[in-house]
């Protein structure tokens, strides 16, 4: 699924419902601010971070009355390059302030409960965890001319340890994966340049990391052919052009 997410030995199936899957997005950190999809709940909330609501047409940004102003600067940031770069800018932003949430909102979360007090001592300690919870690698199919094309070997090289990375790492004439299975998804890169044996295992490449790493079956694949990155991938490199 070239662009899009699926979970890794179950890909998705379309939507059959009226409108979008809600999707939410946790903002949290200090320094090294990543964005991680969550449950679309109140019970993923707490008032120390961000959180991204995406309904499809309207992109929700819920600021906790504890977050920092890094994380929401990051969060609006975040909700302007989906709106801009993966809604050709046509659907709305609203920033919301914790305890002033709009019908929209609790419709789709239900009523807002008591929610979980943010520490913002936690931030540093994610700042940590975040650096090191993506790998990048370097995946090379070998064809054995003697099977078929499903049987080829694939050897991963790491690249990188440690987010963010330089965008001159990821070479047109190869295909990458990046590893962030603690936070729920492998990212698979496609180079225009990689050779078609590459680029057409990229699926297989994902699931074969997933289980090479212990990562739970449900981990999503996102894969991305070169010049079509999410902002959600461009968040773990230290610039973008």
């Amino acid at each position: 699924q070239e662009g899009g997410v699926a979970s890794a030995f179950k890909p998705t199936r379309a939507n059959p419902g009226p409108g979008p899957v809600p999707k939410l997005y946790q903002v949290k950190g200090r320094r090294k601010i990543r964005a991680s999809e969550r449950e679309p709940s109140w019970s993923s909330f707490n008032t120390g971070d961000c959180f991204l609501l995406d309904l499809g047409q309207t992109l929700f940004v819920w600021c906790g009355a504890r977050s920092n102003v890094l994380e929401r600067s990051r969060a609006q940031e975040l909700a302007a390059a989906i709106r801009d770069s993966e809604r050709a800018g046509t659907v709305r932003l609203e920033i919301v302030v914790d305890g002033e949430e709009p019908p929209e909102m609790v419709q789709v979360l239900g009523t807002k409960p008591p929610l979980k007090e943010g520490n913002p001592e936690e931030d540093v300690v994610a700042d940590e965890s975040n650096a090191g919870a993506a790998v990048l690698y370097k995946a090379r199919m070998w064809q054995d001319t003697m099977v078929s094309d499903a049987t080829g070997r694939m050897d991963l090289t790491q690249v990188a340890a440690g987010s963010p990375f330089s965008q001159s790492l990821l070479c047109p004439d190869d295909c990458f994966v990046l590893d962030n299975g603690a936070g729920g998804k492998v990212y698979v890169w496609k180079g225009r340049k990689a050779n078609e044996q590459e680029r057409q295992a990229a699926l297989r490449v994902a699931e074969e990391v997933i289980a090479r790493m212990g990562h739970p079956p449900q981990t999503q694949v996102e894969i991305l052919p070169q010049g079509r990155e999410t902002p959600l991938f461009k968040q773990f490199f230290s610039s973008w052009k």
